[in-house]
Order: structure tokens, then C-alpha cells, then sequence
């Protein structure tokens, strides 16, 4: 089920996930797995830089949420309190691309094609259609840069979403 290689479809899939699926749906790959509970204090970048496989980690933003980080945070999942997948995140070592664009890349080459926003608040460039409004299914994890330094400004990571399933099952 993981794939390094694969493809990121927006609101639909990326590392060999698919947004919907269950948590039991992955259990096969966390045998061996790391389990602990998000609590204040607990140092979650010691924690995956001695990752080896995977570390699962609950109550890791929202109450009732499971986050299952592989290797030092090359994929992360985060699963809704009610077990369904809502969110995968790809960062360094992620093989797969977007519009031909890798982790790493220049932001540049996206925005170049496509109008990008800045949020603030989640630290990533959405993109947005005609009308100025978020496009759903997709973000961009990159620092927050001028356009006219996007040449300059690497691709951090991607996170592809289906946020309704948060809010359904709260």
C-alpha cells in the first residue's frame, strides 16, 4: 500500500493511500508500530528522528484524530476520530509528484501554471480558481515567500485533503 512513487490526485490519493479509507484499512503496516498519545511536552521531532517505521500517534491535533507518521515524517496520515483517512501529507524523501512537480522543486514551476494563496493559518499555498476561492483537495507545504521569489522557494511538501470529513465527524 505505500508507494513512494505514486502520483498525488488531489481530494483522492497520494503515497498509495486513498482519502476515505479506514484505519483498520492500514493496520497490516503497523506491525511493529511505535503507539503513544499526544500529551503537552511530548517532543515529536526526537520522536521521528529515531523513526524507523511507523509511530502512531493519538490525539495528535484534534481530540479523538490518529496521525501515523513512516520513517522521519516522509508520509504522515490523519485519520478523523470516527477512523477515516482525511489527510495525507508528503514531505521529503516522497518520490511521487504533482502537476510533474517533486518535494524539493521550485515553487515556482506551480505557480507559474496556476494562481497560488498563502494561508496563514496552515502555514500552505492553496490554489484557487477563477473566482479567487480555494480550490479543494490539495496544498502545497512551502514557507511563505513574494512571488517573485518563488524560483527560489522549494516545494517542502504536499498534503492532499478531503477537510469535510473533519468536520462531519466532529
Amino acid at each position: 500500500m505505500l508507494d513512494l512513487h505514486a502520483s498525488l490526485v488531489p481530494g483522492t490519493s497520494a503515497a498509495g493511500f486513498e482519502i476515505g479509507q479506514s484505519l483498520s484499512s492500514v493496520e497490516s503496516l503497523l506491525h511493529g508500530a511505535s503507539k503513544t498519545d499526544y500529551v503537552p511536552g511530548f517532543h515529536l521531532l526526537a520522536a521521528l528522528a529515531e523513526n524507523k517505521g511507523a509511530l502512531i500517534l493519538r490525539n495528535f491535533g484534534e481530540p479523538g484524530e490518529t496521525s501515523i507518521f513512516f520513517g522521519s515524517d516522509i508520509v504522515r496520515l490523519v485519520f478523523s476520530p470516527g477512523g477515516v483517512l482525511g489527510c495525507i501529507y508528503v514531505f521529503e524523501g516522497y518520490l511521487g509528484a504533482f502537476e510533474g512537480v517533486r518535494v524539493g522543486d521550485m515553487l515556482s514551476l506551480l505557480s507559474q501554471t496556476m494562481e497560488l494563496d498563502f494561508d496563514g493559518g496552515d502555514e500552505m499555498y492553496y490554489r484557487l480558481d477563477g473566482k479567487g476561492e480555494y480550490v479543494p483537495g490539495i496544498a502545497i507545504v512551502a514557507v511563505e515567500a513574494d512571488a517573485s521569489q518563488h524560483a527560489t522557494t522549494p516545494v517542502g511538501g504536499y498534503c492532499v485533503h478531503d477537510w469535510t470529513i473533519f468536520r462531519s465527524q466532529t
